[in-house]
């Protein structure tokens, strides 16, 4: 019996080198990629972004702001549009980075789309288990319950047996701790989902704002109508600067997109630059003159889409400012704590060397239920995809661009009718 315990004492220490070691590599999957910009460590996604947009300028482009805003206009994306790939085992990167365009019978749709969960991929996603990011969030806590059941298990096999345990009393808190790690991931989810209304209000309002540009293009003035419709594209970047991680690319196609006394107020402006170009917007809509079948209703009615999107500004910080209740997190983190710890003196006189794998997979479903709740409940810091909402403003207001590019330019001429 003591060399069987004492054979199993070995196979568990190299289960533990072997976890340790799985645990502590890093997941270099990942697409995010942190960089330095002076001395600010800026996070960015590599090939992705307006700064990919800004890389393709050639040097005498970037030095004039007209042309550099018109080619900007032209080769903004940001990921690319093309069909996914098989997935391959390894290590992932984070699932909201990976922007596909969805497909039908081979042919592309429109309307692109983040990374989503296959039934057929269930194997696949098993075996990446050890590259899982919930996985590495909570690494500390697993290595320290593997240690600590360990530790109880050796107490009972070499030191004194311990009795078992009736399982009263985890039977009631096992009631009470689901219920908690429910309220708390539903409060999660409900921040996530209500990050998600906010940028399909900006998506609606970019979107009627563009439709009133065409219309009234005419009475306007398409001159007029594009200066508006670059506020427009200008403001949903801010917006996701305001609320996430800041990126110096992102920021320069901002200043091209705006004028030169309106970029002068943009980089003085302060900490929410966002309000800056909405106000901007509304000025540049105020200032719209009654002409035709264009009037001061019409003018009304832009304004207030013009508002409800400066409104989203501070929805959005609604959310970043106010996390869910620090003794609610508190709390439950605790309780989780206390009843995955107990769980090895209750079970070990039961189950014995089995202690361990047990309270390891306990431990990891709990823990990883409550790090999915805390990751998503700051919708705007990764798992929102905000680019593909941006890429969605740009392609929308690119159009009608285009449409008022040639009502400046003109209808090319016939070459018929010359002849």
């Amino acid at each position: 019996m003591r060399l069987c315990s004492t054979g199993m004492l070995r196979c568990y220490v190299v289960l533990l080198g072997a976890l340790a070691r799985g645990l502590a590599v890093t997941p270099g999957g990942f697409s995010r990629q942190i960089v330095r910009a002076g001395s600010r460590r800026v996070v960015t996604p590599p090939a992705a972004g307006p700064s990919r947009a800004w890389d393709l300028l050639k040097p005498a482009e970037k030095s004039d702001w007209s042309t550099r805003r018109r080619n900007l206009d032209n080769r903004m994306f940001y990921f690319d549009e093309s069909p996914p790939v098989p997935p391959s085992l390894g290590p992932r990167k984070n699932p909201a980075d990976d922007i596909t365009l969805r497909s039908r019978k081979g042919e592309l749709l429109a309307i692109p789309q983040a990374m989503r969960y296959k039934s057929a991929d269930w194997l696949r996603i098993l075996a990446e288990l050890p590259y899982s990011e919930t996985l590495h969030r909570i690494a500390s806590i697993l290595m320290t319950s593997v240690a600590w059941s360990s530790l109880v298990m050796l107490f009972h096999l070499y030191v004194h047996p311990i009795p078992m345990v009736r399982s009263t009393g985890p039977e009631l808190l096992k009631s009470a701790m689901g219920y908690l790690l429910v309220f708390r991931t539903n409060a999660a989810y409900n921040r996530f989902w209500e990050g998600r209304r906010i940028w399909q209000k900006v998506v609606d309002q970019s979107r009627s704002i563009s439709r009133y540009c065409l219309l009234y293009k005419d009475t306007i003035g398409p001159s007029r109508c594009m200066h508006i419709l670059r506020l427009v594209r200008a403001f949903t970047l801010s917006l996701k600067q305001h609320v996430s991680k800041h990126s110096d690319g992102e920021t320069m196609v901002i200043a091209a997109l705006l004028t030169e006394k309106e970029r002068e107020g943009f980089y003085s402006w302060g900490a929410c630059r966002p309000l800056f170009i909405a106000q901007a917007l509304e000025g540049a809509l105020r200032d719209t003159p009654d002409v035709g079948i264009y009037t001061g209703d019409d003018r009304q009615r832009l304004l207030d889409l013009a508002r409800d999107m400066a409104g989203t500004v501070s929805a959005s910080e609604r959310i970043v400012q106010t996390p869910v209740p620090l003794n609610y997190a508190r709390h439950t983190s605790r309780l989780l704590t206390l009843w995955c710890f107990s769980m090895p003196i209750a079970l070990v006189g039961e189950i014995g060397w089995l202690v361990v794998p047990v309270t390891a997979f306990v431990t990891w479903a709990l823990f990883a239920i409550q790090e999915i709740g805390l990751i998503i409940e700051e919708p705007f810091s990764a798992y929102l995809s905000q680019d593909v909402f941006c890429k969605t403003v740009f392609e929308d207001t690119e159009v009608a661009l285009r449409e008022l590019r040639k009502a400046t330019t003109g209808p090319p001429a016939d070459s018929s009718s010359s002849s």
